[in-house]
């Protein structure tokens, strides 16, 4: 292809040229990076005071000499050493040696040391190889994964994933064995587990909890593998596997009344009645003044109940009923499961009869909806509650609805007939303002107030 300018065309081929340049250039420097990437790291594993060293290095000629290998604290002290007669290869090449410390170390004093290792060559035509090496950056370490809960029922049945790694995150070769103790204070550890590692280093520990014991307590994992031992503990809380219903046969009471508790424990582990626990009901008033304790216990079934008289003058207000359920079968003092329901304390008067509405005038045909300015109608039906009839009473039929505020939209008045019933018809206004969410629709709301002869007034909207 020719261009319009000899000059443009040579700057522009030069252009694409140049990020050709680049990712070639980018490619090579990954593959020298991968290459350099692929030498032999140095290592370190620890256990039982011995210490196994791999140490890279790199020869500029093949031959025979001596190799000595130190340990050396943060004084330069030498604490462990070797010295033998090794052959180095040309180019690149790994020692493997084992160093017997004078005195064990806990891994977290080994990690203040250093590996330092000299070769020369018998003939000692060539350089000496040398070096240094922090045993904090080369000591490969049994790091324990777990995957679990961390609250568990007592007594109840557990199953936790145990995974061990590397201090690189890597598999680590041979067998490895693993622990699961539970930690109690003032007390000997409980071995709850036992078990192998797989080749993958990862093991299902399934075991149960000790019942009766209760509280925040440690797990602990014990992790043997062939580059050492190490252990991590786990916070976990132990909670009591019975869960509480507790009732009473109504919300609201007034003074002078008897209020009935009862309460149900169920065992949240087998699904069973929790039978023969110490179980406490409280009763506090609506000023926190505690006003009735009872201790009692639960039958075969799992049933525990109370009664509770409340005086002629108390606190009204909002009253807590609480059943407290011991930590064990022999434990009431130290409650681990509890229920809580609030009871109301008011004075109140019963209805004498009771009103309805029925909008099925006298066609007996019920409408779901009207529009502006419809006629509706309804019979009011007003009974005692032994069944007889408020008859001859007062009957007042209101219709209200909400605008900018509320307001009547019509009402009527008449008189019961001998059967307790009263049949009203009301016209709606012409005009309403729909809200948006009902779809444009207004509401109207239909209030009934009956008055018997007695003057008692009950309303029903």
């Amino acid at each position: 292809m020719e261009s319009s300018s000899g000059h443009s065309t040579p700057s522009r081929y030069w252009l694409l040229f140049v990020p050709v340049v680049l990712v070639i250039a980018a490619i090579v420097t990954v593959q020298s990076f991968q290459a350099a990437s692929g030498e032999p790291a140095p290592g370190a594993t620890y256990a039982h005071g011995t210490l196994d060293l791999t140490i890279p290095y790199h020869a500029a000629q093949a031959g025979a000499g001596k190799l000595r290998v130190e340990v050396v604290d943060p004084e330069d002290h030498v604490v462990g050493s070797v010295e033998r007669t090794v052959d180095a290869v040309q180019g690149q090449g790994h020692w493997r040696e084992r160093i017997a410390l004078a005195k064990p170390l806990a891994i977290d004093e080994l990690v203040w040391h250093r590996v330092r290792y000299r070769f020369e060559y018998d003939e000692g035509k060539a350089a000496k190889i040398e070096g240094t090496d922090s045993i904090s950056d080369i000591l490969r370490m049994p790091v324990v994964h777990i995957l679990g809960q961390q609250s568990y029922l007592t007594g109840g049945e557990a199953a936790v994933r145990v995974i061990v790694t590397d201090s690189h995150d890597e598999i680590i070769a041979g067998r490895g064995a693993v622990r699961v103790e539970l930690l109690i204070p003032d007390q000997k550890s409980q071995l709850l587990f036992s078990g192998q590692l797989n080749r993958r280093g990862t093991t299902e520990a399934q075991f149960r909890f000790p019942a009766g014991v209760v509280g925040s307590y440690q797990l602990r994992y014990l992790v043997d593998t062939a580059i050492g031992s190490t252990e991590f503990v786990q916070p976990v809380r132990l909670e009591d596997k019975v869960s509480i219903l507790l009732t009473t046969e109504k919300p609201i009471y007034q003074p002078g009344q008897m209020i009935h508790v009862r309460a149900l424990a169920l065992d949240r582990a087998n699904h069973e009645a929790a039978a023969g626990r110490k179980l406490t009901f409280e009763v506090e008033d609506s000023r926190g003044n505690k006003v009735f304790k009872k201790a009692t216990q639960t039958d075969k079934f799992g049933i525990a109940s109370a009664e509770f008289g409340l005086a002629d003058e108390v606190n009204l207000g909002t009253y807590h009923l609480r059943a407290l359920l011991g930590g064990n079968e022999h434990d009431s003092e130290s409650p681990t499961n509890t229920a809580e329901i609030a009871l109301n304390i008011e004075r109140y008067v019963l209805p004498k009869f009771k009103v309805a509405i029925d909008f099925a005038g006298l066609d007996n045909k019920t409408k779901r909806g009207y529009r502006p300015g419809d006629h509706v109608t309804g019979t009011i039906r007003a009974n005692y509650f032994f069944g007889k009839p408020v008859d001859d009473s007062e009957v007042t039929v209101k219709a209200s609805s909400m605008d900018v505020s509320l307001f009547v939209v019509g009402s009527t008045q008449g008189r019961t007939d001998r059967d307790g019933t009263y049949h009203f018809d009301l016209t709606l206004p012409t005009y309403f303002a729909g809200r948006p969410l009902s779809q444009g629709a207004a509401r109207v709301l239909i209030e009934a107030t009956v008055k018997d002869s007695a003057h008692h007034s009950e309303t029903r909207g």
